[in-house]
């Protein structure tokens, strides 16, 4: 009888919308309470392991939007020690790259990312640094996350800019390396100039 709960109630568990990635903690909890405290009140079995694995889920949460954090400080690392391969350090190895001006680089590679950045480092973007905020990020499924980060640029030696300049979106997700959750790479980037007056009636 203990064995059919056990199964119950992990069935119940796998059909919610929690983290896929604590699924082995909380089957291991729920087997644990299946075990030691069981009762004919499966009722109260459920809310109490829902509540822990709620409870968890969000820790997951705020630790990928620490991680998410990181990956956008790399990137401004990276563009203001003019390196293009720290940079690109968290691109998938194929990505999307839309530039601010329009050019887009369907299935470009990191090391072309790197490359390119590298070159403009090395020559128009010499004195040019960046200051870049995450201002949103969303979590499409548990894995993938679409952020919004508002970006300005500023000769080095010179006071950040008030107002941003561009909107980059980027489309992350959680890669697995070796069955681990490694990190999140970056599979979409596309910038967006911001305008400078507010959008009159007319614009749409």
């Amino acid at each position: 009888m203990k064995k059919i709960m056990f199964i119950t109630i992990v069935t119940l568990y796998n059909s919610s919308s929690l983290c896929a990635q604590i699924n082995s903690l909380v089957a291991e909890r729920f087997h644990s309470l299946a075990t030691t405290y069981y009762s004919p009140r499966m009722g109260e079995i459920i809310e109490s392991v829902d509540s822990f694995a709620t409870a968890f889920a969000a820790q997951a949460y705020n630790k990928d939007e620490d991680v998410i954090h990181n990956i956008i400080s790399t990137m401004q690392t990276g563009w203001n020690n003019k390196s293009g391969e720290k940079f690109a350090s968290f691109f998938a190895e194929t990505h999307d790259f839309v530039v601010w001006n329009g050019y887009y680089f369907r299935n470009t590679t990191k090391a072309r990312t790197a490359a390119g950045h590298q070159v403009l480092f090395d020559n128009d973007f010499k004195t040019k640094d960046i200051e870049l905020r995450v201002d949103k990020i969303k979590f499409i499924r548990p894995d993938v996350a679409l952020v919004h980060v508002l970006g300005a640029s500023y000769t080095k030696g010179q006071p950040v800019p008030s107002d941003p300049e561009v909107l980059m979106t980027l489309l992350l997700e959680r890669k697995m390396i070796n069955g681990k959750f490694y990190h999140f790479i970056i599979l979409t980037l596309k910038h967006l100039k911001i305008r400078k007056q507010p959008c009159k009636a007319q614009c749409h």
